[in-house]
Order: structure tokens, then C-alpha cells, then sequence
């Protein structure tokens, strides 16, 4: 399965803060081999060391901590909670659909592998950049 593959695929879904704290001490005791890929920017093309991939959960944490103050997570996703090699985090100021129901869902600003990242920018561009119009009838 590939990356798009993989980032399209099934989830489990971090409602409790409980949970989410557990996560990221998972994330936190095994810092090793993973890729970090801010959706801002270029997809990396090496994996981080772990003294940056430690820092920069701490500021994703900062992020989610201060634009975040719900009751519930449900803004991160993990694809096994026991052991976590794919982790989607959305930015609490971009949500939309985060379910993902919607025609176009938002694009997560955190992915979190130990697969190397494909650019997912032109994967979600193309999808955008088809119309209503031109989706339903072909001229």
C-alpha cells in the first residue's frame, strides 16, 4: 500500500484527551525513524532525529493546547493505538469536515509516518479543482 493509500485508509480517531496524552507519550518513548511532514511545506524526504521529533510534538501539543479548548480531542487520528506508525493531526483552526463526509475534507497539517511521504498537496489540488460542474457533466 502506498502513502496516499495509507493516508486515505481506516483511522482510529482520538476523541478523549485521556487518549490523546497517551498517544503522544507513545509518540514521545519511541522518537526514532519517522518522517514528520508539515502540509505547509515540502514533504521531507528523510526522517527526523529524535531530539527534533520530540520538540516538535511539544509544539504541536503548544498548538493544540491554546486553539483547542473543547471538551474532546477529535483532531487526531492514529492508525493502531497500541503501535502507532501513522498519526494525522489537524490544525484546530482549519477543520471543516474532519470526518472526512464532505466533498473535499481538510487536508490534515501534521502527518506523522514511518513511511516515507508523498507529495499529498497535488493529490487533494486535483480533487479541489474539479467543479461541480464539470464533475457531473461531461462536455
Amino acid at each position: 500500500m502506498d502513502y496516499i493509500e495509507r493516508l486515505k485508509g481506516r483511522f482510529i480517531g482520538i476523541m478523549q484527551w485521556d487518549d490523546y496524552h497517551a498517544l503522544f507519550d507513545k509518540l514521545n518513548s519511541n522518537p526514532n525513524d519517522w518522517y514528520l511532514y508539515d502540509t505547509l511545506k515540502v514533504a521531507p524526504k528523510a526522517v527526523v532525529n529524535a531530539s527534533e521529533f520530540i520538540d516538535t510534538l511539544s509544539d504541536i501539543k503548544k498548538v493544540i493546547k491554546s486553539e483547542h479548548q473543547e471538551r474532546y480531542c477529535g483532531i487526531v487520528y492514529t492508525n493502531d493505538l497500541d503501535s502507532p506508525d501513522f498519526v494525522k493531526i489537524f490544525h484546530p483552526n482549519n477543520l471543516g469536515k474532519v470526518c472526512g463526509s464532505g466533498e473535499n475534507p481538510p487536508i490534515p497539517r501534521w502527518l506523522l509516518s514511518k513511511d516515507k511521504p508523498m507529495d499529498i498537496e497535488t493529490e487533494f489540488e486535483s480533487k479541489k479543482a474539479q467543479g461541480f460542474v464539470s464533475k457531473y457533466l461531461k462536455f
